[in-house]
């Protein structure tokens, strides 16, 4: 895919010359600011969402990517039949490897393919650059503001570019936005009880999950197995990811601008620095021969070589080979704060690829049939329009505590999640940091990650920035 990235970004200047004068000629929508609602007629179209064959978008067998002949499968089903019957319409799904990319082709070309898409925001960001999609807050029939139904403003940065908004996110779904966050630890509880030791789910309701906690997590949590006679690793996880994880979670933002709009990467600050030394401290200092750091999979996890591992949320709840599937007592926290955080609630994770995201090609028929449509189909399920109903859904189905249910809710909200942008070489240093050390990486990666950040990310960034004050609940 990154080759095919390389190859038509060329195309991209040209495209952007061309794309209004090739577009197809509009259908001029049956309604008007003086109809109601109830009065709207879409005269029998057909609208078109190009959907991803993929593991996430469960495949052709779902509907809104919830597998068929399950409870939200059903809702689905039943919401997009409410939705053609109501305005005479017809949604129907076109099964592509890569959503994004036939969209942005059909741009290329001028040619209408689909009404709108759903695909992993990785795959979208330079096609956004490119203007192949529709700057949502251009049209009057979505609140593309509105976060409780369309997503965290900074779970939606990758979406943003240059004062544009392209993304949606179906928040009002149940796991349709938590399932894109990335590293976060997942515990298994039956190790904790066998030690008898303090579960970090304790320490974290109580204010306590810090560094000083962690360290004697890493000191206690490691043992060997009763049952197996193996040992068990106190923590499994990647150093690079690990140590970036904590940094943000030490008061670091990833980027910042000051008063004289001058723009600055937390990656390289005092406060990260100290929670890159502080995870190599755990990793290859004192508590080294309890991490297990090489060769980490989520897999083995599973099999009880450890007690903590750092994983991202897909492989939590997403597929029937993922933890909630095939462990009954597991549990999950954030990396512990540090002594430079705000306080508890002062942690933090990161986002690579917003899952699910939606937007609407510059190519569709007519965006705002396209954006009133979508806005129906991703109104909140009936039984799931409160918080707490969607707790409970979470305990019922996934959880054995509910706290878990909670931390997977709240991961989403406010500040707690940060975008990361894994395209444009801004993992390699951290990747870098077990071989080559941590000052070595710094400075051999530190004008590179400025140049990128200022090429890539600080044009989503200052969009956020500048529209802060329309998001609301």
């Amino acid at each position: 895919m990154r080759k095919i990235l390389s190859a038509i970004l060329c195309a991209m200047m040209l495209f952007t010359c061309i794309s209004c004068a090739a577009q197809a000629p509009e259908i001029v929508p049956e309604y008007d600011a003086g109809i109601s609602e109830e009065g709207i007629d879409l005269k029998g179209q057909t609208l078109i969402m190009g959907m991803v064959k993929d593991y996430f978008f469960e495949g052709e067998d779902s509907t809104l990517s919830y597998t068929n002949n399950t409870e939200l499968g059903d809702l689905a089903a039943q919401r997009l039949k409410d939705v053609e019957d109501k305005y005479n319409c017809k949604v129907e799904f076109d099964y592509v490897g890569r959503a994004g990319e036939v969209a942005f082709q059909s741009a290329v070309a001028g040619s209408y393919i689909f009404d709108f898409i759903s695909e992993e925001s990785y795959f979208l960001v330079n096609y956004m650059k490119a203007n192949a999609f529709v700057d949502l807050t251009s049209l009057d029939n979505i609140d593309v503001f509105d976060e409780s139904k369309w997503g965290n403003k900074n779970m939606r940065m990758s979406t943003m570019f240059d004062g544009a908004i392209y993304g949606l996110l179906p928040a009002a779904h149940p796991m349709r936005e938590a399932i894109s966050v990335g590293n976060i630890l997942v515990i298994n509880g039956d190790h904790i009880t066998n030690l008898l030791a303090t579960d970090p789910r304790d320490y974290f309701e109580n204010g306590e999950w810090n560094w000083a906690t962690f360290s004697d997590c890493m000191n206690t949590y490691a043992h060997t197995s009763g049952i197996s006679n193996e040992f068990v690793y106190a923590l499994s996880s990647g150093f690079g990811g690990f140590s970036r994880e904590l940094a943000m979670s030490n008061g670091v933002d990833p980027i910042s601008i000051d008063s004289n709009g001058k723009f600055s990467v937390g990656y390289f600050s005092q406060p990260a620095i100290e929670a890159y030394n502080q995870a190599w401290e755990w990793f290859y200092g004192t508590t080294a021969g309890n991490v297990l750091s090489e060769g980490v999979n989520t897999e083995d996890f599973i099999a009880g070589n450890s007690v903590l591992h750092s994983t991202s949320v897909w492989k939590i709840i997403s597929t029937t080979d993922s933890v909630a599937y095939t462990m009954d007592n597991f549990g999950i926290v954030p990396v512990p704060y540090g002594p430079n955080a705000l306080g508890p609630n002062d942690y933090t994770t990161s986002y690579s690829s917003a899952v699910f995201t939606m937007c609407i090609p510059i190519t569709a028929k007519d965006p705002e049939i396209s954006a009133l449509v979508l806005d129906k189909i991703y109104e909140p399920f009936e039984g799931y329009e409160t918080r707490e109903e969607i707790l409970d859904y979470l305990y019922n189905n996934y959880f054995k505590d509910k706290r878990d249910a909670e931390f997977l809710m709240d991961i989403t909200s406010g500040d707690h999640i940060y975008y990361h942008d894994h395209m444009h070489d801004f993992s390699t240093m951290f990747d870098q940091f077990p071989n080559n050390g941590i000052v070595k990486s710094l400075e051999s990666y530190e004008d590179k990650h400025y140049e990128n950040m200022e090429r890539y990310v600080l044009p989503a960034y200052q969009t956020m920035v500048d529209y802060a004050e329309y998001f609301h609940e």
